[in-house]
């Protein structure tokens, strides 16, 4: 709201200048008034150049960079994350971007697999979070096949952290 009103002043006073010059003969009036050495046309113009130079310089653009700061981790590719994705980014980013790959994360890990290829499903990944992986299948256990070249141990992460990565992954790998 502040940044509407902030525009809303820069551009009034450019209005401002525009409406001065054209009382004053259009170019000519306002080539004049620039050339003026009487002190209020003096005091006029520094004005309106510090304040122009101000809204359009400094105000617009800080408005835009922190008006973006707190959506700038919520969306990925066009994707929106929910308040759980989101937490599961950083939980990706401390955790799982070391093995795997995963665009929207920008990790480029070799040893898991690449996320964007695989696009698991959600339940794949908490089923793979909770039961790991190993490269050879001891005794046929299928529950624990990896698919990377490395392995994995269970309960890299559990809970509400699980199912917060799970969901991050689930709705972005393929799509960045």
């Amino acid at each position: 709201m502040v940044g509407v009103i902030i525009i809303a002043v820069v551009f009034t006073a450019l209005a401002v200048g525009i409406g001065y010059g054209a009382t004053r003969g259009a170019f000519k009036g306002v080539a004049a008034a620039l050339l003026t050495t009487n002190r209020s046309g003096s005091r006029l113009l520094n004005t309106s150049l510090v304040v122009v130079y101000l809204g359009v310089g400094i105000c617009v653009p800080l408005l835009f960079i922190i008006g973006n700061r707190d959506k700038s981790d919520a969306q990925v590719g066009g994707v929106k994350l929910t308040a759980a994705a989101q937490v599961g980014r950083e939980l990706f980013g401390e955790h799982c971007a070391v093995c795997h790959t995963l665009a929207a994360d920008n990790a480029v890990g070799k040893t898991g697999p690449n996320l964007d290829t695989l696009k698991p499903t959600k339940s794949l990944i908490l089923h793979t979070l909770a039961n790991g992986c190993l490269q050879t299948l001891v005794g046929k256990d299928y529950n624990t096949i990896c698919l990377g070249y490395g392995t994995m141990p269970a309960d890299i992460l559990q809970g509400r952290q699980a199912q917060d990565v799970a969901a991050f992954v689930s709705s972005v790998a393929g799509h960045a």
